[in-house]
């Protein structure tokens, strides 16, 4: 991984994070989300394995002064949201999954407020003005049909992401990518198993063997969370992050290409605008955080 260049790793984690809703849109029918969700982050903690006992990984990962901080990355990061993502590709479209996900910008900037009392610059609050807009237009496109369900769930977990951060920041900066990565798919485990057991106990677990979930199954677990992920964090670690934040914002351009070549999504005028309003908002407040952040160093 060290010989890799961080540009090449963050436009592959950019690749890997577009084509996920796409995948997943196609695993939906033939499975439990929170079944999917355990079954790809326990394939990809089989995959950290060897690594982490050449490495002596395990020990970091179960360092007791760093469980509260893995638990919240891997519950708040991957469990849960990506579980409530995944049931709302039940009724939205890829497409509209990655540009919604933009909304987590306005949230970032609602929590900074509440919590560490950052009050909004006016350029942050145009930028999450934009953002918002460009979700309506989804939102409106959608009217009531069960469309608007599935945005709306998309929506409104977003906030989980950004608390995850929190989480993270907070883990030591020695701390190898492969080694967060492997901890975020670790202790996301341990809620997706509560989540199996709730859904067993209220409704019927789905899961029907096809080469579709096969497949499926295998990109979630090889592709995103093991390779993804780890050069995420890598790219995140070696090179400004800034840069990294802009390559990645623009996914959800790639996130429709692939929907609309494989038939998941249609080219409307509302998809269009809402896309580029989206993606110019968290463009204008990821800047604006760089800036300041630059400024502080």
């Amino acid at each position: 991984m060290k010989k890799f260049s961080p540009v090449a790793a963050i436009w592959i984690a950019w690749f890997v994070t577009a084509a996920n809703l796409v995948v997943a849109k196609y695993a939906v029918p033939y499975i439990t989300s929170a079944l999917f969700i355990f079954l790809s982050c326990a394939g990809a903690v089989v995959l950290f394995t060897p690594y982490l006992i050449k490495t002596g990984g395990w020990k970091v990962i179960f360092n007791r002064k760093l469980f509260w901080q893995f638990l919240g990355l891997g519950t708040l990061g991957t469990a849960l949201p990506m579980t409530v993502f995944m049931i709302a590709l039940n009724y939205t479209t890829p497409t509209n999954g990655a540009i919604l996900n933009q909304f987590e910008i306005v949230y970032s900037i609602i929590l900074s407020w509440l919590l560490l009392k950052e009050r909004p610059t006016t350029k942050q609050i145009g930028g999450s003005a934009l953002v918002i807009i460009g979700v309506t237009l989804l939102l409106w496109q959608a009217g009531f049909s069960v469309q608007l369900k599935g945005d709306l769930m998309i929506v409104g977990c977003l906030w989980m992401f950004q608390l995850s951060h929190i989480f993270a920041k907070k883990l030591p900066s020695t701390m190898e990518p492969a080694q967060i990565a492997a901890a975020r798919a670790l202790f996301a485990l341990p809620a997706l198993f509560l989540l199996i057991i709730y859904v067993a106990a209220t409704q019927e677990l789905v899961f029907q063997p096809a080469p579709v979930l096969w497949w499926t199954l295998a990109f979630s677990a090889v592709i995103n969370y093991f390779a993804g992920n780890t050069f995420w964090y890598y790219a995140i670690r070696h090179m400004d992050l800034s840069k990294a934040s802009a390559i990645i914002l623009s996914y959800p351009v790639m996130t429709f290409v692939l929907s609309v070549l494989l038939g998941l999504d249609k080219i409307t005028v509302f998809k269009v605008l809402g896309l580029v309003l989206a993606m110019a908002g968290a463009y204008i407040v990821t800047g604006i955080v760089s800036k300041q952040g630059e400024a502080t160093k």
